[in-house]
């Protein structure tokens, strides 16, 4: 099961579900189970613009386990990270791909270092949230959004967390005048979402999970 949020997110966000999805990188199988988190106070959002089960705006934290487990064979995590890594990140994409949402490519790849000290990698990734145009009322099929994923070795396995942004309102997507008269029209603020995103990955404790 994966870790619960840290406590500085876990009252103002709640669980929607999870995702399960296996891929093999040299002669392991890894299982991972991604659970999605969204804002209490949006609920409602998803339900109202969209066509996806992903919130438009979402956290997310994936719980990997690998058979045989890394410590059966005598491999360190970060020993095959770099193969890891992208293969973690590949299998993410291809979940949320389906639940609808299209991927227009990795903007960015950044190294960074987990709160565990070890060296990570972190992915952003340019997509666009499908919407439901007939609900809405408006000439609008999508709306541009931007996805972060972050992959690190721990002891015994890899921690994996991250979340959605939304780069734009359905307001400014349809070039609507006066958002009062849309279904939802929630505050876009990018940074704030980062930075939220940010804050996930450096407070979650994933060291506990096992690859057994």
């Amino acid at each position: 099961m994966s870790a619960d949020l840290p406590e500085s997110l876990a009252t103002s966000w709640r669980r929607v579900g999870t995702r399960t999805g296996t891929t093999n990188v040299l002669l392991l199988s890894i299982t991972a189970e991604t659970t999605l988190y969204e804002p209490i106070e949006a609920a409602e959002e998803r339900a109202s613009i969209g066509i996806s089960e992903i919130p438009i705006r979402s956290l997310f934290t994936v719980d990997l386990t690998f058979s045989p487990p890394l410590s059966n064979v005598g491999v360190p995590p970060s020993t095959v990270f770099s193969q890891a890594a992208p293969k973690a990140k590949r299998q993410f994409v291809e979940t949320i791909e389906d639940e609808g949402l299209v991927i227009d490519g990795t903007r960015t790849t950044l190294e960074f270092e987990a709160s565990n000290g070890e060296a990570g990698v972190w992915y952003v990734i340019d997509a666009s949230y499908p919407v439901d145009p007939d609900r809405l009322g408006v000439d609008c099929e999508s709306l541009t959004a931007e996805i972060h994923v972050a992959v690190w070795p721990t002891e015994t396995s890899y921690g994996m967390a991250g979340g959605t942004v939304p780069l734009e309102s359905v307001a400014d997507a349809a070039d609507v005048d006066d958002a009062a008269e849309l279904p939802t029209h929630a505050e876009i603020d990018p940074e704030r979402d980062r930075e939220t995103i940010a804050e996930l990955i450096r407070t979650i404790d994933l060291e506990s999970g096992t690859d057994a």
